[in-house]
């Protein structure tokens, strides 16, 4: 039986193994394993660096024994930081050109999908947002020509946001089903608009989520930062909410299935 934590970050400050260690001891198997901003970036040659970091601390958590898949992108917030010194043409295009990295990487199975694309989930200027969706539009594009998963870093997901996203990836042409809102609740899941919700793993959300009709996956989105330890929740908190949860028969054994299993493999395609 797989136990996958849809959302996991792990950082050369951290306890990188350590925590996959604590995440295996709990029951977990699995781990879909993000790219993270660990510093501000200008070049691409710098955000390159970053990814092969994230590279390096997969290679750590597969050495102690957990299955990895790997995505990477430059994240929402970078659009922004390149804009500080960028003209919005600039800022674009540095931007893209690290998309087209990602996507490369793609194509030569080093990682699975792109994560996290995005927008902002705090409020920016009105020409700062429609960049960003456009941006956003453009990435979707070119993950589509690699057949690649997409995570996506947004604001809070409500059925409206949940419909704004479906429609970007209608423009696009990407499809829905190999698109993942990070950090999701039950907003989130209350009309998904055809995209693939990752839950945050609290109990109230789990019991949320198995009420309703649509598939989803659960996450930790564990930061391993280590002037946060424990953020956003520790790295043993997806199989032991999920026992939890089969043990009160909040879940059946078919959606243990499918969070862990078929909806992850149905996303990423191979971990490893």
């Amino acid at each position: 039986m797989e136990i996958t934590d849809n959302h996991f970050h792990l950082d050369p400050g951290g306890r990188k193994e350590l925590a996959v260690k604590e995440f295996l001891r709990a029951g977990g198997t699995r781990l879909v394993l993000v790219n993270k901003p660990y510093s501000s970036w200008k070049k691409l040659v710098e955000f390159e660096k970053q990814v092969e970091i994230t590279l390096t601390l997969a290679k750590k958590a597969r050495d102690v024994g957990a299955k990895v898949a790997v995505v990477a992108s430059p994240h929402p917030i970078d659009l922004i930081k390149l804009l500080e010194f960028e003209d919005e043409i600039g800022a674009s295009e540095i931007y893209l050109d690290a998309v087209d990295f990602c996507t490369n990487l793609v194509d030569e199975k080093k990682i699975v999908g792109l994560g996290e694309l995005g927008r902002p989930h705090f409020e920016v200027d009105s020409s700062v947002w429609d960049l960003s969706n456009e941006v956003l539009c453009e990435s979707l594009r070119r993950a589509k020509d690699v057949d690649a998963a997409v995570v996506l870093h947004t604001e809070t997901g409500t059925p409206e946001v949940m419909s704004s996203l479906s429609h970007l990836a209608s423009r696009a042409n990407f499809p829905k089903e190999k698109l993942v809102k990070h950090y999701g609740g039950p907003g989130s899941i209350e009309n998904p608009n055809g995209l693939i919700v990752s839950i945050i793993s609290s109990s109230t959300n789990i019991d949320y989520a198995a009420k309703t009709k649509f598939d989803f996956m659960l996450e930790t989105d564990y930061l391993d930062d280590p002037k946060r330890p424990g953020a956003v929740m520790g790295p043993k908190t997806v199989p032991r909410k999920t026992f939890k949860a089969i043990e009160n028969n909040i879940l059946s054994d078919e959606q243990l299935y499918n969070i862990h299993t078929k909806v992850p493999d149905s996303v990423y395609c191979a971990f490893d």
